[in-house]
């Protein structure tokens, strides 16, 4: 028994070892630059970012110095705890220098089993533009060299400054000619670069410009203040202005006719995507989240349009409030907008979901482009709650008894039929003795019942949107559902919203989305309420000539 023990003792820990062992192949590391596109005088930084125990291992940098000199190392450790799990992530940055302009890609990296992306770089010759006589100077780019109407200008500002300064302020870049907006990408960069052999520190600064209209646009002056202090002699405050960058903006592009009616989108790219919840069936009745995300590249968030979904028989899809959000990267910023749609089928069978297309402007290949989401077919299967059983009748505890374990068994087998025949003769004198006193009510009896529950469920429902108690709201709607659908009853608030009209069926799905969806914030009931008062004024219309008229709300 102890050799047995200790055997399965070691295939556990074998086990364990294992998975520790894939896990740790798993965690990534992760390479990337400051710049990618530097000249051939300036130093840039180098990241490897490791996740993970790397205790007494250092990265293996040898190839690194074909190509770039290491001016300086620094090294960081973070210990954090995620979702009650310890987490670490180790970071190296290394400060580099390229000996030689061309293309050149820094190659995988080593950190014991793991191994890091490679990284392209761009090295451009020296610029002998600046004037390396002076001790603060600036520079200003601009691209690309084709800008349209409402396209991002990556605007690129570079501080040189050659002695110690203090108290210093850069002002934001003025704009001119046609109406701009302007938006700093990311925090400023610092390196070193050399000019006319003379060694500056540089100041890196970007923005994204989007010009709102044709014509002439104008980026500049910038203005840079500062308490220089130079080797020798006084202290002083001095102001630099930078020169102004012109640039001509073109008009937006009609769409070819195939396109017609499209709205102008220009970007360097755009992708659309989806996810849904749960598996890959619908159910009848029963909601699911599909999310669509679109994403530019080169667009302010709110330059992305709504995703608008054609009415198709057998599916209703209901859209929430959309969540923008940006990144900023290399080549500008990067935006996306997340809609999500609550997809509630009604019938079973299949249910084909039509293609979402976006048409937009690519401003690198100057060409109109379409994105798209192809067409989809989901299977719809019944709804759990109309396909429950009927509950069957619970039997007493001794008219089932357990199988005998011997012969005597027979008796007790007798006895217990016995009593439950007595047990069911009772119980069919006591249902009959109901029946007779049903029958001698008042015929009126039943609706009395009726009517103040169905009232007092509304005026309870009322009072909860009133004080804005989702959960309460919750409780009386699938009362409410109870007593509108007596035959069959739908069980969740997804289920009943399938069964009621417009708007009211939104706002009850806008209220299951509150209760069980990751969306913070307090619920109204006002909406709700009045979705309720339009549905009541409806129902009074039509109760007397609809085959399956809807009960009053208030009476």
């Amino acid at each position: 028994m102890v050799t047995a023990r200790r055997l399965v003792a070691a295939v556990l820990a074998s086990l364990a070892l294992a998975a520790a062992v894939g896990v740790h192949a798993q965690e990534p590391l992760e390479a990337l630059v400051d710049r990618s596109t530097i000249r051939v005088n300036e130093s840039f930084t180098l990241v490897l970012r490791a996740e993970g125990s790397v205790r007494g291992e250092a990265p293996d940098t040898a190839a690194l110095q074909e190509n770039f000199d290491v001016l300086n190392v620094t090294t960081s450790r973070r210990i954090g705890i995620v979702n009650a799990r310890a987490t670490e992530v180790n970071e190296w940055q290394y400060q580099l220098m390229p000996k030689s302009p061309g293309d050149f890609t820094i190659p995988s990296l080593r950190v014991g089993d793991r191994q890091s992306n490679t990284v392209r770089m761009r090295v451009l010759p020296s610029d002998a533009t600046g004037d390396a006589a002076a001790d603060i100077f600036m520079e200003l780019t601009a691209e690309p060299d084709v800008v349209y109407a409402q396209s991002q200008v990556l605007f690129t500002l570079k501080l040189y400054v050659g002695v110690s300064t203090g108290r210093s302020t850069l002002t934001t870049p003025e704009t001119g000619g046609v109406e701009a907006i302007v938006e700093k990408l990311g925090e400023d960069s610092t390196y070193q670069a050399t000019r006319g052999g003379r060694n500056f520190i540089v100041r890196e600064r970007r923005y994204a410009v989007f010009p709102q209209g044709p014509g002439t646009l104008t980026i500049g002056p910038v203005t840079f203040e500062a308490m220089v202090i130079p080797d020798r002699g006084f202290s002083r405050v001095q102001r630099f202005r930078s020169d102004v960058v012109e640039l001509a903006v073109a008009p937006a592009v009609a769409p070819p006719p195939e396109l017609a009616g499209a709205a102008w989108l220009p970007a360097k790219s755009v992708t659309l995507r989806e996810q849904w919840s749960g598996d890959g069936e619908l159910a009848v009745g029963i909601p699911r989240t599909r999310t669509i995300v679109v994403e530019g590249l080169g667009l302010l968030e709110t330059q992305l349009p709504d995703v608008l979904l054609e009415a198709q028989p057998g599916v209703r899809q209901y859209a929430d409030r959309p969540e923008l959000t940006r990144e900023v990267t290399a080549e500008g910023l990067l935006s996306r907008r997340s809609t999500s749609f609550a997809v509630i089928a009604q019938t079973p069978g299949e249910v084909a979901l039509a293609g979402v297309r976006l048409p937009w402007w690519n401003v690198e290949e100057e060409r109109w482009e379409v994105a798209e989401l192809p067409p989809r077919t989901l299977a719809v299967r019944p709804s759990s709650e109309s396909a429950v059983p009927a509950p069957a009748a619970e039997a007493p505890a001794m008219s089932a008894p357990a199988p005998a374990e011997s012969r005597e068994s027979t008796f007790w087998q007798w006895l217990s039929g016995a009593l439950a025949a007595a047990w069911l003769a009772t119980l069919a004198l006591w249902w009959r003795s109901r029946i007779g006193a049903a029958r001698r009510a008042p015929a009126t009896a039943s609706n009395a019942d009726t009517k103040p529950t169905m009232r007092r469920i509304m005026r309870d429902l009322a009072s909860a949107c009133a004080v804005n108690d989702p959960h309460a709201a919750r409780d009386h709607l699938l009362r409410f559902a109870e007593a509108r659908f007596e035959q069959d009853p739908p069980r969740s608030l997804g289920a009943l919203a399938a069964r009621l009209p417009e708007p009211a069926a939104r706002e009850v799905l806008a209220l299951e989305a509150h209760i069980y969806g990751a969306v913070a914030g307090v619920w109204r009931g006002d909406d709700l309420k009045a979705a309720l008062d339009e549905l009541e004024r409806g129902a009074q219309d039509t109760e007397r000539v609809a085959e399956d008229p809807l009960l009053p709300l208030y009476r």
